[in-house]
């Protein structure tokens, strides 16, 4: 499948109006575009007097914004898998209707330790936009909890499938991910705070007593679940980032050093899993 037979295209420019009121274009000079794909949202964006870098990895709609763009000068196209792209060494905005098929990994992409991201306005699934907001709005998977140490994820408006061509089969949601000002942990607390989360994740205890007792106390457990009024039979995934980082910080402060080894690396076994798992689905592809 070409990352073109994936995509819907808006074709609504009054939807792409009201969709850029959102964004504070005054944050950055750099705007990126992931996927053009015919370049309505491209046209709204280069009146935004920035420079503007769309990337585009189907051949034909690259040719094509290519001849409709040729007198453009403050947009620069690249024919590129933006999994693939680099993105600039200076602060950046992203305005996109992504690829739903790739939504996750470029998520993880432009929030990754190396980018300059300062705020990014996606156009994905309402799925996954729920489940990047996480708790108590949905399950909240590693990722919403890994995003939030450094963003702030808002859901902007829910977008009617008939601004589509095709029409998605799925509702569909405009979000931001906006770059804290000051990160909720430095990188080593971060990284603990990771390996934890993982920990208690992947050892499938659904309930949070149950989770927590390989690594805290009875007590320790009574009391902070009674702080934060969360009772001991509430699934992991229905808890707010902020209440895990209270329980987090109770675990650093009083778990005992045992505790705190059981968890050491689980973070980047979880990486190293991902890349395996991501080298056998490309080699079935490929076979």
């Amino acid at each position: 499948m070409k990352l073109s037979d994936s995509q819907n295209y808006i074709n609504s420019r009054q939807l792409v109006h009201k969709l850029l009121r959102f964004v504070d274009f005054e944050s950055s000079n750099i705007i990126l575009e992931i996927g053009p794909g015919k370049g309505i949202i491209t046209d709204a964006l280069v009146r935004q007097k920035k420079k503007v870098i769309a990337i585009e990895d189907d051949q034909k709609l690259f040719s094509r914004l290519q001849e409709k763009y040729a007198c453009v000068t403050n947009l620069s196209l690249i024919k590129s898998d933006f999994l693939k792209y680099s993105t600039p060494d200076e602060p950046f905005i992203i305005v996109s209707n992504i690829p739903f098929n790739i939504t996750a990994d470029i998520v993880r992409k432009i929030t990754d330790e190396q980018s300059r991201l300062h705020a990014a306005y996606l156009i994905m699934q309402e799925e996954a936009a729920t489940k990047f907001l996480g708790a108590p709005y949905a399950h909240s998977p590693l990722l919403s909890h890994f995003l939030n140490i450094n963003f702030e994820i808002k859901k902007l408006m829910e977008i009617d499938k008939l601004n589509y061509s095709p029409s998605p089969k799925y509702n569909t949601a405009f979000i931001s991910i906006q770059r804290r000002q000051s990160p909720i942990f430095n990188k080593y607390t971060a990284d603990q705070f990771k390996d934890f989360l993982v920990y208690l994740f992947k050892r499938r205890k659904p309930h949070i007593e149950e989770a927590l007792k390989s690594l805290m106390s009875n007590l320790q457990i009574k009391i902070i679940l009674s702080e934060l009024h969360i009772t001991k039979d509430v699934n992991i995934k229905k808890i707010v980032f902020t209440d895990w980082v209270n329980i987090f910080r109770t675990f650093v402060s009083h778990a005992p050093e045992k505790s705190k080894k059981k968890i050491q690396g689980c973070y980047e076994e979880l990486l190293l899993e991902q890349s395996q798992l991501k080298k056998l689905n490309r080699t079935r592809k490929d076979d």
